[in-house]
């Protein structure tokens, strides 16, 4: 219980119903209590242990009922500050009036403070079918001598997290990097949401002084690809990037994870990685980790669970100091005398030149084959 007590109070409400509730005499209760005898007479005589107000009875008010009004008009209705207020009361009314006396009253009534601007609502997107996937590219320090960029496509209903690391920028190597992500996603793609860099579009001609609302032509690489798969491709407004935000905020997770990891000894520790490829497998298994840990956003399911029905999940997504990732062999599923099957990995789009994927048999052809197999093996040629 939160109890507020005058400054010099010398009982506590507990002492004060004491008081009252005592049939002793003003005297003894006074030696008892260490008190004087007006705070015993005081709190004798009233029905409640709460301390009193102390503002006085009739306040000292230099504005009238009409002033008052106004001033409260003018602070409601306007939204004059009380400099304006004060102006506006001395020019139209009385000169007299004094800033403290025009303040007093709006604090009386509760309106000394301006409201804040309302917050513009929250945006959300809107809820589409599976297939709906936005793409962006995200640019790396140099290492090496050499530049980095990531290739990032999350799908919006899963948020499933699909990343390349490319060396180069240009329409061709991002249009393939879509082809290979079109081959191993593994449902169909109806919608592609980008910015308007000359990796994806034409829209500018790669020029940002070209006036706005130029449709692009449709011969970049990017649309070639979109359009041969029957994908619609769909730009976001000049600068405006919040429009594509789902990819923007994993770009943040993965400049955040980067930046958490401990420099190494060289290069004074601004460094990160020793190479590329100590960097790509980082930044491959920090992706495989989201794809595994439980979104709320997914209803805590994690977006490989929902794009793969997946049941093991990380609860760990790599986004505090010090982590370190760790990447487990997987288990193989694939016939014998057959090249190891690739299944839709973790964010890891396969690299040129992988061969296809192959269908992984049923759980059903499996169990019919096994006792075939197991008597071929008992019935062996001596």
């Amino acid at each position: 219980m939160d109890v507020k007590l005058h400054a010099n109070a010398t009982t506590t409400p507990r002492t004060r119903a004491y008081i009252q509730s005592s049939s002793a005499s003003v005297a003894e209760l006074a030696g008892e209590l260490g008190v004087s005898q007006t705070t015993i007479r005081r709190w004798k005589g009233r029905d409640t242990v709460k301390d009193g107000s102390h503002v006085a009875h009739k306040l000292a008010i230099s504005l009238s009922p009409v002033e008052e009004e106004l001033v409260l008009q003018l602070r409601s209705s306007l939204g004059l500050s009380l400099d304006d207020i004060v102006e506006v009361m001395r020019r139209c009314l009385d000169a007299s009036l004094s800033r403290s006396a025009i303040y007093r009253c709006l604090r009386r009534n509760g309106v000394s403070r301006l409201p804040g601007p309302e917050k513009p609502a929250i945006g959300r997107f809107e809820e589409t079918p599976i297939g709906f996937v936005h793409i962006d590219l995200k640019h790396l320090t140099r290492l090496e001598g050499r530049p980095s960029y990531v290739f990032v496509a999350i799908e919006r209903a899963t948020r499933f997290v699909s990343v390349e690391i490319i060396e180069k920028r240009d329409a061709a190597t991002v249009s393939g990097c879509l082809e290979r992500f079109l081959a191993a996603f593994p449902c169909p793609v109806h919608t592609i949401l980008t910015d308007n860099g000359a990796e994806f579009t034409d829209r500018f001609g790669g020029a940002y002084w070209h006036p706005q609302g130029k449709a692009p032509s449709g011969r970049h690489p990017f649309d070639t690809v979109c359009a041969a798969h029957g994908i619609e491709h769909r730009l976001t407004r000049p600068f405006h990037p919040q429009t594509n935000g789902m990819v923007e905020r994993f770009n943040r997770r993965i400049a955040q994870a980067i930046r958490n990891r401990p420099g190494i000894p060289a290069n004074a520790g601004k460094n990160k990685f020793k190479s590329h490829d100590e960097r790509n497998a980082f930044l491959h298994a920090f992706v495989q980790a989201y794809n595994q840990t439980r979104l709320k956003a997914l209803n805590y399911k994690a977006p490989a669970e929902t794009l793969n029905n997946q049941t093991e999940h990380y609860t760990f997504a790599g986004m505090t100091r010090g982590w370190e990732p760790t990447l487990e062999p997987q288990p193989p599923h694939h016939r014998r005398g057959e090249p190891p099957q690739r299944r839709l990995p973790f964010g890891i789009i396969p690299e040129p030149g992988d061969p296809p994927a192959q269908h992984r048999r049923s759980q059903h052809q499996a169990h019919a084959e096994g006792p075939q197999r197991q008597g071929q093996a008992h019935h062996r040629e001596p």
